[in-house]
């Protein structure tokens, strides 16, 4: 059965691999990299919550605001007091980056990314979408990885 719940968990996992590829680029021009990375983040931030909402959802219960979110899903022990701590500051740097184009930012903000952020959003992605099937067949190549950004949508 294809639900609402597994088409957003499908999303957030696909964008989760194309975060991924974006962060194992090789060595293109910097800002390149950095913008390709970052832009696939703001995507993985802006699904995160509504992929927690909808596991919420199933459980009755009925939350809107991205860190209302996610401190019920801790609460409902859909994610841990770590995981939650991050994707809080996750959503705190994604607001952020909105209003903040400094080149130091965004050198900041990447590292993070890599290092705190990816993990636990693979984390999450793996959790949403245990027992759902991907909607369908092209939602990844051969490799496992996202076919392309169209493919996220």
């Amino acid at each position: 059965m294809d639900t609402i719940a597994q088409r957003t968990a499908t999303r957030f996992a696909r964008a989760i691999a194309a975060l991924e590829n974006a962060l194992k680029l090789g060595e293109l021009p910097e800002h390149a990299e950095r913008d390709a990375a970052l832009l696939r983040f703001e995507l993985a931030a802006e699904l995160m919550p509504k992929v927690l909402q909808r596991i919420l959802s199933e459980r009755g219960a009925n939350v809107t605001l991205p860190k209302d979110v996610v401190r019920a899903a801790r609460g409902a022990g859909v994610v841990d007091e770590g995981e939650a701590s991050v994707l809080l500051e996750i959503i705190d740097d994604r607001n952020r980056m909105v209003h903040d184009y400094s080149e130091e930012y965004a050198l900041e903000l990447l590292q993070r990314v890599k290092g705190k952020y990816a993990p636990v959003f693979r984390a999450l992605a793996d959790k949403s979408t245990e027992g759902a099937a991907p909607s369908d067949s092209t939602s990844s190549t051969s490799s496992g990885q996202a076919s392309s950004p169209q493919a996220i949508l």
